[in-house]
C-alpha cells in the first residue's frame, strides 16, 4: 500500500554525496559526529514530512510513498533530479575591488551575497575573484538512506506535530497537548513559550498549516499554562495540613 497526497509521517534520513561520501545533512546524531557536522544547538530527531507539500525532491517522493512503517530504503539522486548539473554560466569573475567596496575580504571557498544572490568564492589572485553562483550540491549524485520511523494517523498527533516544526527550537513535542472537540482545536503550551521570539511569525505558521490540512476547523484556542515543580507543591500542601498555631487563643481563654 502506498502513501497518499496528504500522510503526515516522520521521517529518519542522512544524505551524502556519493563522489566523496561527504554526510551533507542527517537527523540522527551519530551521523552527524560522524560527518564532522554536528551542532550543539540542532535537535537530531525524526521529521515531519507532508506527502505532496514540497518539501522533497519529486523522485525522493517517489520512492518514499512505497515504503511502510518502520522500512528502510537507499535512493540515489542523479543531479538532474536534485540540485542540478553546474552551469558555466554561473561562474563569474569580478575585481577584488568591487568586493572591497561592499566590505567583503575575498577568501576562497567563502560564501557571500551579491545582489541578492549567494556565491562561493572559488579563487583570488592579481585582483580578481571568481564566484560560483552555482548551488553548492549542482552536479553532485546525492544518496539519501532514509526511514519511516511512524505514520501518523490519529489528528491529536498530526496537529501535535503541525505545531512542534513551527517551535521546535523552544519546546520538545511532549511540551506540546492538543485537543480535539469536533471543529474546534485547543493547542496548549507551556507559559515560557511567551519569551520566545517572533513567536507571533510561529503562530501564524501554524493557524495556516492547520487550515490547510484541517479545513474543516472552525476555530483555534491557544492557552498557556504553569505547572508548579512538585517539591513546590508538596511543600504547599504539608503547610496546610500543620496544625494552626493556638496560643492566641489559650491565652485570651486564661484572661477570661
Amino acid at each position: 500500500m502506498t502513501l497518499k497526497k496528504g500522510a503526515f509521517i516522520l521521517m529518519e534520513y542522512t544524505v551524502y554525496s556519493k563522489d566523496d561520501h561527504k554526510i551533507i545533512d542527517t537527523t540522527v546524531e551519530e551521523k552527524a559526529k560522524e560527518g564532522g557536522i554536528f551542532n550543539e544547538n540542532s535537535k537530531y530527531e525524526p521529521e515531519l514530512v507532508i506527502i505532496g507539500e514540497g518539501m522533497l525532491f519529486k523522485s525522493l517522493e517517489e520512492e518514499l510513498v512505497k515504503l511502510k512503517e518502520g522500512e528502510t530504503a537507499t535512493i540515489e539522486l542523479p543531479p538532474e533530479k536534485a540540485f542540478g548539473k553546474r552551469d558555466p554560466s554561473k561562474i563569474r569573475i569580478i575585481s577584488a575591488r568591487e568586493l572591497s567596496r561592499r566590505g567583503i575580504i575575498p577568501r576562497v571557498n567563502e560564501e557571500v551575497e551579491i545582489n541578492g544572490q549567494r556565491a562561493i568564492i572559488r579563487s583570488v589572485g592579481g585582483g580578481r575573484v571568481t564566484l560560483d553562483f552555482n548551488h553548492p550540491l549542482a552536479g553532485k549524485t546525492l544518496v539519501y538512506n532514509i526511514k519511516i520511523v511512524k505514520i501518523l494517523k490519529e489528528p491529536s498527533e498530526k496537529l501535535r506535530e503541525l505545531v512542534y516544526r513551527w517551535l521546535k527550537r523552544a519546546l520538545s513535542r511532549k511540551d506540546i497537548k492538543v485537543r480535539v472537540r469536533e471543529k474546534v482545536i485547543t493547542i496548549i503550551l507551556p507559559i515560557r513559550i511567551l519569551s520566545v521570539e517572533n513567536l507571533g511569525i510561529a503562530i501564524r505558521g501554524i493557524i495556516r498549516d492547520i487550515q490547510r490540512y484541517f479545513p474543516n476547523v472552525e476555530k483555534i484556542i491557544f492557552r498557556e499554562e504553569y505547572e508548579f515543580p512538585r517539591k513546590e507543591v508538596e511543600r504547599e500542601r504539608k503547610q496546610d495540613r500543620s496544625p494552626k498555631d493556638t496560643s492566641k487563643i489559650e491565652e485570651e481563654s486564661s484572661k477570661s
